[in-house]
């Protein structure tokens, strides 16, 4: 999906056909003219120093505004440590510091430079812009725009801009939160929701299935809509070969970078070795500035190539957006960062984001990454064997170190609930975290284990029934909003020190050991499922806006009259409760003796049997712990809670596949033009990951066991099996007694085959037809195609195997004259193939090849070497002794894709680099065939009809002869006394066995 040119921008940008704008209803208009480079604006600030990183993040955390905050818990003072910049980050103060001291006393409005003020701040906010251009490599096709409130401005301002005239086909990813996923709801769009794989990672499998499957929806726009890393888990998508896979389809890669933004390398336009046609680029990118470190009250950003913008009309129209206007008329400006910012503009936030960025980059993501992948290690380290804490999502992918968890009490497997788990953790500890579903409730149900069903039940118990709310004085709320599932999430920005993780984790490890102890001592608020410690109902430290007077021409602030907390807890505190422990160590001490005598101050809590507040369904759907049943527990009451079996529980994830040296090194798929990595040009996309039977025993639909202790044969459906019966059939393949040789290079096609042929063994016995089945594979020594682990699969189907390996690359590469390696390589390899059946007593070769590979080789032998042949069906070799068939001659590509995929079967990934040129030209001939096919969708039917000729050829070199054809026609009939007609010539050829 190539960039347009700037005149196609041009005309994509003003409409360029009937249902849109013409481009005469936009006006070129320059605003101001400032210098765009200056020898100051390159300033020391960004350093290569080695020592230099490490000196940054020691800034930042002595920068941070609030970093010695403490407040009043019932427990006694604490000192905020804040792990919660995932929803927002905080403020420096040396940012502050510069626009305090820089920008605010040179602040005046924009939309003019004629007075100093507002040159200079308009200087301010068009720097910003370049910077975080140049941050993303953005080019001068992409549109940077502030976008008001978040990722969710940048999102609406985007699918206005693309003013749909059809609702869209939108192809969401699994961690997307609802700032993505209700504006596309919202606009009627065709919703697809692409899973997890094994691992948790974006399934790129079912995600190129739907892709396919959509190709012939001409009206409807596709677009791809994924998140860069989930904010739930800190999971990193593939960015890159997610994007090239969206484009390989024709469908639009928008990125959400939100969770990730602060900490990783937003890259617009990346730059990939061989990637010649750009499909790499990204066609919009969002995300919230707020939450990088120093961005409090930044905007959303929107970047985005300006071919997209469509809309007649900018979505905030007014003030800035328009080029003239008059009393009955008016005309908007055609430079879209102009024209979309309508109004006033969040000035000072606009240049506060411009010099966040210049902080990310001056600490680079280099640092970052590494300061990343170092917490990680170490949180895992002190988390684990904790085995009623449960982290959410697979710890074994590329990942931030954003964790989100649930803990379990062992007794009664009820999980406590998040919000009291949040709580404790403030009260006791300080810690700043966030409960609930962090805005992406598809997700979190998904690592939750919740299914749709479940998911609708809870969400009907939840409801109230709004006839009822006409009859009230008050507004009333639901009063089981407690029965909300949720979880605990915590991250560690890359400035964190050691310390500051080791006791978070200590504390989490604490709390999931002995945090239910504490449980009757809080109370739930039913109606917003809030948990706080009973003796602490109101929040004795709050700050008020209205305590700031302004009289006697000063300001004061009266102070909170609170002097520290009320020692709550006597017997378990010893001096001052008001008095902040000196250390993490002394924090978490406190913590342990509360824990360890929190049975007397629970004995004086007296509580009534809270179970009786849920009716028989919401007690059914009770996933909690509840304080009165950890009292009955803690005290040894009857009647002791029992253990239960809760209708959901956390998704448990694969562990990651090992691959070998060799398949490692491949990263993109060439077997299938359409897929991918369609040809040699994408050497660098993405792993490619094996997929295997995820079900407990392998079983599934269409699988036969073969044994104890071997693998499974999978049933061909019924796309294969019909279209193979009929051209073996057709074709007189196979005869009684024949040893047939699977030819197996480890493609789609070929393992779809040898399942196929399975099959028909079965079949052909019914027919009186007894047949052998045996596999070959040639291993030509390519350093990018492995096919070895073939060789414990075919093991386990108890296929005769043989493997046949021999250095052609090395050999091609020796010689000095050869044109194609690819040619070179086949001819040897069919030189193996033929050696390996005679040696091993096999008569016949059976190869995958399809109907489209027939008619893709069918048109390139046209196009190119005006000659009329293609594969053929089955045809013996010059000696008489071998016999060459191709079953699925009348099978489409698609199917056999869709049969490896949904059997799971083990396709081994081939990215050959010797290839001199790469495979542009069959390529080009699928995008022929694939576009014609949607103007006339019975397409490969008629080349099917009249290739039959070519296909039926029975001896090899046959269709060498076929100009002699029309002459021995033409003696034919005339031999017989016949008019030559198209259907009696159509027929004798049949006859005749073209």
């Amino acid at each position: 999906m190539a960039e347009p040119s700037s005149t196609d921008s041009d005309a994509a940008n003003t409409g360029g056909d009937d249902d849109h704008v013409s481009v005469a209803q936009y006006g070129r208009r320059k605003l101001y003219d400032i210098p765009k480079f200056d020898s100051r604006s390159k300033t020391a600030f960004v350093t290569d120093d080695p020592a230099a990183g490490e000196r940054l993040l020691v800034m930042i955390r002595d920068g941070i505004i609030g970093k010695d905050l403490t407040f009043a818990s019932p427990f006694g003072r604490r000192k905020v440590v804040y792990c919660d910049y995932t929803a927002s980050g905080r403020a420096l103060s040396f940012l502050e510091d510069y626009i305090r001291e820089e920008v605010l006393p040179h602040y005046g409005n924009t939309h003019t430079t004629t007075t100093v003020t507002s040159l200079q701040t308009t200087m301010f906010r068009d720097e910003a812009r370049s910077i975080i251009r140049n941050s993303v490599n953005a080019a001068e096709s992409d549109a940077v725009l502030f976008a008001g409130s978040g990722c969710t401005g940048a999102f609406h301002k985007l699918i206005r801009a693309l003013n749909f005239t059809e609702p869209p086909i939108v192809f969401l990813g699994p961690y997307e939160h609802h700032s993505v996923i209700l504006p596309w709801r919202e606009i009627q769009s065709e919703i697809v929701m692409i899973p997890e794989d094994a691992r948790g990672l974006v399934d790129l499998i079912a995600l190129e299935e739907q892709l396919e499957r959509r190709q012939g929806e001409a009206k409807r726009r596709l677009i791809g809509c994924f998140s860069a890393a989930s904010n739930v888990t800190g999971i990193l998508a593939d960015t890159d070969a997610i994007t090239v896979l969206l484009h390989r389809y024709n469908a639009l890669a928008i990125w959400d970078y939100s969770a990730c933004a602060p900490y990783v390398k937003i890259d617009m336009n990346p730059l990939i070795v061989g990637d010649q046609t750009h499909q790499a680029h990204k066609d919009a990118v969002v995300f919230s500035v707020h939450k990088f470190i120093g961005g409090v009250g930044t905007p959303g950003i929107l970047i985005a190539k300006k071919r997209l913008f469509l809309n007649p009309v900018p979505e905030h129209h007014g003030g800035g957006t328009v080029f003239f206007v008059n009393r009955k008329t008016h005309r908007y400006l055609k430079e879209i960062e102009n024209r979309e910012e309508g109004g006033t503009a969040a000035i000072v936030e606009d240049i506060r984001a411009g010099l966040v960025f210049r902080l990310k980059d001056a600490v680079t993501t280099d640092v970052i990454a590494q300061r990343d992948d170092t917490i990680i290690r170490l949180v895992r380290r002190e988390l684990f064997g904790i085995s009623n804490l449960e982290v959410l999502g697979c710890l074994e992918v590329p990942r931030l170190p954003i964790f989100s968890f649930v803990i379990r009490h062992r007794e009664t497997n009820r999980l406590l609930h998040h919000n009291f788990v949040a709580a404790l953790l403030n009260d006791l500890f300080g810690i700043q975290s966030r409960a609930g579903c962090a805005c992406a409730g598809p997700y979190a149900h998904t690592l939750l284990g919740i299914d749709l069903a479940l998911a609708e039940e809870i969400e009907e118990v939840l409801m109230e029934d709004p006839r009822l709310e006409m009859h009230r004085w008050q507004v009333e709320f639901s009063q089981r909003e407690v029965l909300r599932p949720g979880f605990v999430r915590i991250n560690f920005p890359y400035f964190s020190t050691d310390e500051e993780i080791i006791f978070v984790c200590r504390a989490v490890k604490l709390v999931a050991e002995h945090g239910w102890k504490l449980l009757p001592l809080y109370q739930v608020n039913p109606e917003t499922a809030e948990w706080r410690h009973k003796d602490n109902i109101t929040f004795q430290d709050r700050k008020w806006l209205s305590s700031v007077s302004f009289l006697d021409g000063k300001v004061t602030n009266r102070p909170s009259s609170n002097s520290g907390a009320s020692d709550i807890i006597p017997a378990i505190t010893t001096g001052n409760v008001a008095v902040l422990p000196a250390t993490f160590e002394a924090v978490l001490a406190l913590a342990e003796a509360i824990f360890l005598k929190a049975a007397k101050p629970v004995y004086r809590t007296q509580l009534n049997d809270q179970e009786v507040s849920f009716d028989e369904r919401a007690a059914k759907l009770r996933w909690f712990l509840l304080p009165s049943e950890a009292r009955r527990i803690l005290l040894n009451l009857d009647p002791l809670p029992g253990r239960v079996d809760l209708l959901f529980a956390p998704r448990v994830y694969g562990q990651t596949v090992t691959l070998s040296k060799a398949s490692r090194e491949f990263l993109c798929r060439v077997s299938d033009a359409r897929s991918i990595s369609g040809s040699s040009q994408f050497p660098t996309c993405c792993p490619v990951v094996r997929r295997t039977d995820a079900t407990p025993n392998g079983v599934e639909n269409g699988t036969k066991d073969i044994g104890a202790g071997g693998g499974q044969w999978k049933s061909p459906s019924k796309e294969i099996w019909k279209p193979m019966l009929t051209a073996i059939s057709e074709f007189d393949m196979f005869k009684d007694g024949d040893r047939v040789l699977v030819c197996l290079s480890g493609g789609k096609d070929s393992l779809s085959l040898l399942h196929a042929l399975k099959q028909y063994q079965f079949f052909a016995r019914s027919q009186g037809i007894n047949l052998e089945l045996g596999a070959v594979t040639v291993d030509p020594g390519a350093s990018s195609y492995d096919p070895s682990p073939l060789k414990p699969y075919l093991k386990s189907l108890g296929v005769p195997y043989f493997y046949e390996e021999q250095n052609i690359m090395e050999q091609a590469m020796a010689l000095k004259d050869v044109h194609s390696i690819c040619s070179f390589c086949s001819r040897m390899k069919r030189g193996r193939l033929y050696s390996c059946a005679r040696r091993e007593g096999y008569n016949v070769l059976a190869f995958g090849q399809h109907l489209d590979d027939l008619c893709e080789s069918f048109m390139m032998s046209t196009f190119h070497n005006g000659r009329l042949r293609t594969m053929k069906a089955c045809y013996s070799v010059v000696e008489g002794d071998l016999r060459f068939v191709r079953p699925l001659v009348y099978v489409r590509e698609k199917d056999t894709r869709r049969f490896a995929e949904s059997r799971h079967l083990p396709v081994v990934a081939e990215n050959c680099p010797a290839c001199f040129t790469a495979p542009k030209e069959r390529f080009r001939v699928k995008q022929v065939l694939a576009s014609q096919e949607l103007i006339y969708p019975g397409l490969y039917d008629s080349l099917k009809t009249a290739m039959r000729p070519l296909m039926a050829i029975r001896t090899a070199g046959g269709e060498n002869h076929i100009a002699e054809v029309p002459r021995l026609l033409d003696e034919l009939y005339r031999s017989k006394g016949l008019t030559k007609g198209a259907g009696d010539a159509g027929h004798l050829d049949e006859e005749q066995g073209f």
